[in-house]
């Protein structure tokens, strides 16, 4: 399938500028900050501040009976941050069941396996000694992700917490399991490989 790039921009950010992504100067940083960028409204990256973030959009909702949902996507990384388990203590305690977390668990962060920094396992039963309803799920499977994203009465007045466990580069032969692109930007070759593994060329 192809994709018009700008499209997804919309409107934004001008196309021209997504080039200098990552480049000394610009201000499309690898971890991208709110200051200066229409459409970014806060910064969070590997900071931990996203579920802090989510908790209190969650609870504004519930306070001015507000039927909607808020969800966190983070890193297993990112679970290595306080700030993410102080969160993590206040939403069962506002029974924030319209708060959804999915930790893209893919047991590798920026220096090493996720498991050999920090001990992360077992996520699953980490948060639910939280207090949160949380369960383990191939994140490879839109299908199991979709399905555990929808509300049921498990999770009456306590938040979700997802477990997906992913591959890092799934799918892309140079890529895949690989650390090195943690931060690496593939070059115009590397791009029409990893085109032709993913079936777009």
């Amino acid at each position: 399938q192809n994709v018009d790039v700008t499209e997804l921009t919309i409107g934004f950010i001008p196309i021209e500028k997504l080039s200098t992504h990552y480049q000394d100067g610009s201000n499309l940083s690898g971890h991208v900050s709110h200051k200066g960028i229409p459409g970014i409204e806060l910064s969070t990256g590997s900071l931990g501040h996203g579920l802090p973030v989510g908790c209190g959009m969650a609870l504004a909702m519930k306070i001015n009976n507000i039927n909607s949902r808020t969800f966190v996507l983070m890193g297993d990384g990112e679970c290595n941050e306080g700030s993410v388990w102080e969160a993590a203590m206040l939403a069962p305690v506002h029974r924030l069941d319209n708060l959804t977390v999915v930790v893209d668990y893919n047991k590798w962060q920026a220096t090493g396996r996720s498991n050999e920094i920090m001990a992360l396992e077992s996520l699953r039963e980490k948060w639910r000694a939280f207090g949160w309803h949380s369960q383990d799920i191939d994140g490879h499977d839109i299908d199991s992700l979709a399905a555990a994203m929808r509300r049921d009465e498990a999770q009456k007045d306590r938040p979700t917490a997802i477990i997906a466990h992913t591959i890092k580069g799934k799918g892309i032969s140079f890529m895949e399991d690989n650390n090195n692109w943690h931060y690496r930007i593939p070059n115009e070759e590397e791009v029409g490989i990893a085109a032709r593994d993913l079936g777009l060329k």
